[in-house]
């Protein structure tokens, strides 16, 4: 919560800073960017996805029936546990990410033609820098939850390795 929360304050003082500053910022600009966004969101959440299936089908199996539920049990192994909260948390802020872009896009479609937004230009331009920042940092840190992800596993596999060899030597 703690680090939405930094995001977030982040996100707002660039905002103000763009206001402040009259930074002029096109919706090509907006549009180039989010669309370089959003791809990196789906291959985020499409990878991760592919994962969790490939890695962890014995918890699918436990989510398609909900009987198992309540059986389902992680504490083998704190760190699967703590892997699989890494990938599931970096497809829900890639999911988050898709969802906010696509805010942008219709927020620019209803708020384009109003007066409104004509006369205060700037604000609906500094305040779609602060959520574009926003987004990105989200994204940023899927992209860090899959890389820590990817660590732990490739840890693992060294640990395990390690074990057989031990085992093996007796």
């Amino acid at each position: 919560m703690a680090k939405i929360i930094a995001m977030a304050v982040f996100s707002i003082v660039i905002g103000i800073l763009s206001y402040k500053f009259e930074l002029d910022v096109t919706y090509g600009d907006y549009k180039d960017y989010c669309t370089v966004l959003l791809a990196v969101s789906g291959m985020v959440f499409t990878i991760m996805g592919i994962w969790i299936a490939f890695v962890y089908p014995n918890a699918i199996k436990r989510l398609q029936d909900p009987d198992k539920i309540k059986v389902a049990d992680f504490t083998k192994t704190l760190q699967d546990t703590r892997r699989l909260e890494s990938i599931v948390g970096s497809v829900l802020e890639s999911a988050t990410v898709a969802t906010g872009i696509t805010f942008v896009f219709f927020a620019k479609l209803i708020f384009s033609g109003m007066s409104v937004y004509k006369g205060n230009h700037l604000v609906f331009e500094s305040a779609g820098v602060a959520f574009v920042v926003f987004l990105t940092l989200v994204q940023s840190s899927a992209i860090i939850g899959v890389i820590w992800s990817n660590y732990l596993f490739i840890d693992d596999l060294h640990v395990r390795r390690e074990n057989q060899e031990g085992h093996n030597d007796f």
